[in-house]
């Protein structure tokens, strides 16, 4: 009998406690906490990138991840010459390594959108990197991002027909910037961005395009070397401002 009175007891405070908690939840002051949240960021992603916290750990693993294939072929020369060694000496760094292409998902990604059902990610390309940078444990990744614009001009065209064609007739302006973003895995957080430009001028022919990809890949290489050669002091800023 006397635990029977006991379970009774035992039920009815839980009972009581789990209809506090609901009551709470569905309270007025609640409802209105999460209206008032879901006022201030127009989508729930925008509200997770805007609350993201940093949880880097010292010394931290660092993933270099490549946005594009040109992005990636400048990185991979780059190591091929031993370019990116530098970058593994960097105080509070246990090891840098390049994202393998091999361990990024190709599905499309869901979040929960504004009406509560899953909506497609709209930027998923931060989302997809930090996933396989999370696959090989990684605290923060790198990205990095190249952009080139070719401007042509033509030369006066009466001197081009004085030389029978014998001198270039058009005039090449390359701007490479490459562009870094340092990203922490686990929630997202910016530490730090970065961006350095190069230029370049050539002349040529018109129909020699081999003279302007040349152009384009000195450019690229030499923004792409600006910016890994500005990251240590990019980096040492990181550590003085987050290392516990």
């Amino acid at each position: 009998m006397k635990s029977n009175s006991l379970l009774n007891i035992v039920l009815t405070s839980a009972a009581m406690a789990l209809s506090g908690c609901s009551s709470y939840v569905n309270s007025p002051t609640a409802r209105a906490a999460r209206a008032k949240q879901s006022e201030e960021f127009s989508h729930p992603l925008i509200a997770r990138a805007y609350n993201a916290k940093p949880t880097i750990h010292f010394p931290a693993t660092i993933v270099v991840a490549p946005m594009g294939g040109s992005a990636q072929q400048e990185l991979r020369a780059l190591d091929a010459f031993g370019k990116l060694d530098s970058l593994k000496s960097l105080p509070q760094v246990k090891d840098i390594t390049t994202l393998s292409s091999l361990l990024m998902s190709d599905h499309d990604g869901e979040i929960e959108g504004t009406n509560g059902k899953s909506a497609p990610i709209w930027n998923k390309s931060d989302l997809i990197l930090r996933e396989a940078a999370a696959k090989m444990h990684a605290d923060a990744v790198l990205l990095i991002q190249l952009e080139t614009n070719i401007t042509d001009g033509k030369i006066f065209t009466p001197l081009t027909t004085l030389s029978l064609g014998l001198f270039p007739n058009d005039r090449a302006e390359v701007i490479a910037t490459a562009l870094a973003a340092l990203v922490d895995t686990r929630t997202g957080y910016v530490y730090a961005t970065a961006e350095r430009s190069a230029g370049r001028t050539c002349y040529a022919m018109t129909w020699d395009d081999s003279t302007r990809d040349r152009a384009r890949e000195r450019a690229t290489r030499s923004a792409m070397e600006k910016l890994l050669t500005e990251f240590p002091a990019v980096w040492r800023g990181v550590v003085q401002t987050h290392r516990k």
